[in-house]
């Protein structure tokens, strides 16, 4: 057997299986090894040497117990390649995961004071060298932690993903099985890319002094295909509220709010590109076109080479599990469906239908009624209803076909400030506190989503004794009622 620093992890526990426990027992960071689906994606990729960055220890020393492991239970002779003092990707010395992350912040901050990005860029293939997805998941955390706006790194993450593309890229692609929601996310992608690809040709058609006649035939085609590309925004509705509530549970909170804004900006644009197409402007169209295009790309970009491989070493098989259940609630982009070859486990700790182990009636105030009643009673009301308790956490949604705003079991738990846009969280926030307060008990909002009517009450509720128990939120498709006029006094059936 010959053992050096790139020999690959999954090669060894494969062979050494014993070696999954004693990597754990001797560093907590090699707990990650017990995970199956960590071991068969990050586990293919990642060497001894850059197990031993992880783990922050030297990586002869790992290099030496592993060995001692292997000969110690197998008899087997064992040969050590000692690793080499080299300069990977440029980088002038080996660092441990602390003077990595320093060196990282010292780029950042100074890239949004506003330094050259080409200097920027040299001193991090000097310094640094390479980067993996959950460092920079990290990074963006520690920097809001330290009291960087989230708003700031929003407004510089195109420039953070640009400074680190070229490390990210050389990255192998993470191997998941069909089914599993990684998978999913990568078929819907697939789908996006060869949408923007025919838009691009599209437009190229059209550019130009050229373009303005052959602009009447390309226009309808070209709206239908930003139409059609607008189904993105599903994949991005499941992120919202499945991926990244696991996210936060793990302590990372920074990098999902900022990807959140960034799906808003895309939406909005979505809004513009569809404006400028119905007025059937030609350089305005093009010019929003593009621009809808680039912020897609990117999203991808930033997706495929930073979120999901820092979600699949982050993220454990009941969290997936979790966020396979909710998937199918939501629903899916384009025509893609999961395939069947992963599967979710058993879910722990989520009850999806609301039924109580108490098999008798529950007292209300005024009545007695079996669980699976107030549960179907719930679901049927023409509103939508969630409940916040106390604590700002959601603890329930009325889970009907008729939703306003799309909802999934993972949001039980989660903080209520996390579940709504970035730039109406104070609103959020501002309630809640009145209500905390006393100083409030009712507050309301209305708003117009296309064609419809949208009306939002949120409500203070009470014990007997005037104690908070938390804010009832209660929406309303309110346009069929807005349409309404005169009166009708006898039963007509719709």
């Amino acid at each position: 057997m010959e053992l050096s620093q790139d020999t690959k992890i999954f090669a060894l526990t494969e062979k050494y299986p014993f070696l999954i426990n004693a990597l754990a027992e001797r560093n907590s960071t090699f707990e990650k090894l017990k995970n199956p689906l960590l071991r068969q994606t990050m586990g293919r990729v990642a060497s001894v040497e850059k197990a031993a960055g992880l783990g922050n220890e030297s990586v002869l020393a790992l290099l030496l117990f592993i060995a001692g492991k292997i000969m110690a239970t197998t008899g087997e002779a064992v040969a050590i390649s000692p690793p080499a003092v080299h300069q990977s990707a440029g980088a002038s010395s080996i660092l441990s995961r602390e003077q990595r992350l320093e060196k990282l912040k010292e780029i950042i901050r100074a890239l949004h004071d506003g330094a050259e990005f080409s200097q920027l860029q040299e001193k991090f293939n000097k310094t640094v060298g390479d980067i993996s997805p959950e460092e920079i998941a990290a990074l963006e955390q520690t920097l809001v932690n330290e009291g960087l706006p989230e708003t700031e790194i929003k407004r510089m993450c195109h420039l953070h993903a640009a400074l680190f593309q070229d490390a990210l890229e050389k990255q192998e692609m993470l191997p998941v099985q069909p089914g599993h929601p990684v998978h999913t996310y990568f078929q819907e992608n697939i789908q996006a890319k060869n949408l923007t690809a025919e838009i691009r040709q599209e437009i190229a058609k059209v550019d130009g002094e050229a373009g303005e006649a052959v602009w009447p035939f390309v226009h309808g085609h070209l709206t239908n295909l930003v139409q059609e590309l607008a189904g993105i925004q599903t994949h991005y509705v499941r992120k919202e509220n499945q991926l990244f509530p696991l996210l936060e549970q793990h302590g990372l909170s920074a990098p999902p709010k900022v990807m959140w804004e960034v799906h808003d900006d895309i939406r909005g644009k979505f809004r513009v590109a569809r404006a400028m197409l119905a007025e059937k402007k030609r350089a305005e169209s093009i010019a929003a076109v593009t621009e809808l295009l680039d912020e897609i790309e990117g999203m991808v970009r930033k997706e495929e080479n930073i979120l999901f491989p820092m979600s699949l070493e982050l993220l454990t098989e009941e969290d997936w599990s979790r966020c396979r259940l909710g998937d199918e609630e939501i629903g899916y982009s384009f025509d893609v469906t999961p395939g069947t070859e992963w599967s979710a486990g058993a879910i722990r700790g989520i009850q999806g239908t609301g039924t109580s182990s108490n098999t008798g009636l529950i007292s209300l105030a005024t009545g007695q009624l079996a669980p699976e009643v107030i549960n179907a009673i719930l679901r049927s009301l023409p509103v939508d209803i969630s409940f916040v308790g106390p604590d700002d956490r959601v603890a329930y949604y009325s889970d009907s076909e008729h939703r306003i705003f799309p909802r999934s079991v993972a949001v039980i738990g989660r903080e209520v400030n996390n579940c709504h846009p970035p730039k109406s969280v104070h609103i959020v926030t501002e309630i809640l506190e009145a209500f905390k307060r006393g100083e409030r008990d009712k507050a309301e909002v209305w708003l117009e989503l296309g064609s419809k009517f949208i009306h939002i009450q949120y409500l203070a509720l009470k014990d007997g004794s005037g104690n908070y128990l938390g804010c009832l939120e209660v929406g309303q498709d309110a346009t069929h009622l807005r349409s309404l006029t005169g009166q009708r006094r006898l039963l007509e059936w719709e």
